[in-house]
């Protein structure tokens, strides 16, 4: 089996069951079959169709049977989107237990470039290509064989479908919130967002992953103070995990602060914050238009609270322990020495004092 030659692959919800997808380090063995909707209508292939437009269909249709014969043979079909933002998925699969060795074509115009191609994404020997949003228009399809001495039937479909919408997080504006002081795990999936970030794009600093992230991508939203320990692991199914924390969505490459790409579906961020503000943590996918099902398990340490304490008339920032341990008198309502100086405010001068008292009253 020769490698997967598809220009653009866009993974559709229900496309297909059992899929094994394929990954840029041939991790799976790809061993699937189609499960698609039910054709609006079977025709049979009609020749002559050796040459654009071909055989006119319809989106929906199943050509049945159709063959490749002589060899070097091209069947040519056309078909029409009728409405913007539609995605399309052509495939060929077996007929009558045959398995000719296809090689799919997708075009926009007769005579002009090719938009996409495959030769064997579809079970077996046979191809598949999904590709889109696609504006309306008339599309055309070539079926041939991978080399000229290649004579077979086959049979083959076209669906053209709008996608359901992209998850609420797509993009950072309906960001996940992720509350500092917790931890758990959240489940997640890319298969229907969008590439809408990537921190290789832009201006240097590099990526601060050290890779591009091409990949389909969501945004969780986390509001952090200064000494808060970030501690992430982005768990992604078969495809190359990418993830990084910016803080300006909008200038994703020059506004990361910390970024993993270094193994294959399991990245890490160990990371403490050092300055308070709103930070952006997106999960994304290495290769171009993959995503599908992860978790991403987090926990956000917060520092211990500090207050002041009063040594006499001197103020100190710290924790409780180091306030005891210097015998002075720690206030949790204070964080910050001023000025002015709120041990000026008030100071007990010794124990047995009003002070004191008011002091001892104000902790129980």
């Amino acid at each position: 089996m020769r490698p997967v030659t598809a220009l653009c692959v866009v993974l559709l919800l229900g496309l297909c069951s059992g899929a094994v997808l394929a990954d840029k380090y041939e991790l799976n063995e790809k061993s699937w079959s189609y499960r698609v909707s039910t054709p609006r209508a079977i025709v049979p292939e009609q020749e002559p169709n050796n040459d654009c437009p071909g055989q006119g269909i319809a989106c929906g249709d199943d050509v049945q049977p159709a063959a490749i014969n002589p060899g070097g043979d091209f069947d040519w079909y056309s078909f029409t989107v009728t409405e913007n933002g539609v995605n399309l998925t052509i495939g060929t699969d077996s007929w009558n237990g045959s398995s000719t060795d296809t090689y799919l074509e997708l075009y926009s115009q007769c005579g002009g470039a090719i938009i996409a191609q495959d030769d064997d994404s579809g079970p077996g020997l046979f191809s598949l290509i999904t590709y889109g949003p696609v504006n309306a228009g008339t599309y055309y399809a070539k079926a041939r064989g991978y080399s000229t001495s290649t004579v077979g039937e086959y049979k083959l479909f076209v669906r053209c479908e709008i996608p359901p919408p992209p998850p609420p997080n797509d993009q950072c504006a309906g960001a996940i919130p992720i509350e500092r002081c917790t931890s758990g795990s959240l489940n997640g999936d890319l298969t229907l967002a969008v590439n809408d970030y990537d921190p290789g794009v832009g201006t240097p600093p590099a990526s601060c992953t050290g890779y591009p992230a091409a990949g389909k991508d969501v945004a969780y939203v986390l509001t952090l103070q200064a000494g808060d320990i970030c501690h992430f692991v982005y768990t992604a199914g078969a495809y190359d995990a990418s993830f990084y924390i910016v803080t300006d969505c909008a200038n994703v490459n020059d506004s990361c602060v910390i970024g993993a790409d270094a193994s294959y579906n399991v990245e890490t961020i160990n990371w403490t914050c050092t300055t308070a503000g709103t930070y952006y943590l997106i999960c994304d996918a290495y290769g171009t238009n993959t995503g599908g099902t992860f978790t991403l398990a987090y926990e956000i340490t917060c520092p211990t609270p500090l207050g002041v304490c009063c040594v006499g008339h001197n103020c100190y920032l710290v924790q409780e322990s180091e306030c005891a341990a210097m015998q002075g008198y720690w206030h949790p309502e204070w964080t910050s020495c001023g000025p002015p100086n709120p041990c000026d405010i008030y100071t007990p001068a010794d124990k047995s004092t009003w002070g004191k008292v008011k002091d001892t009253y104000r902790r129980r």
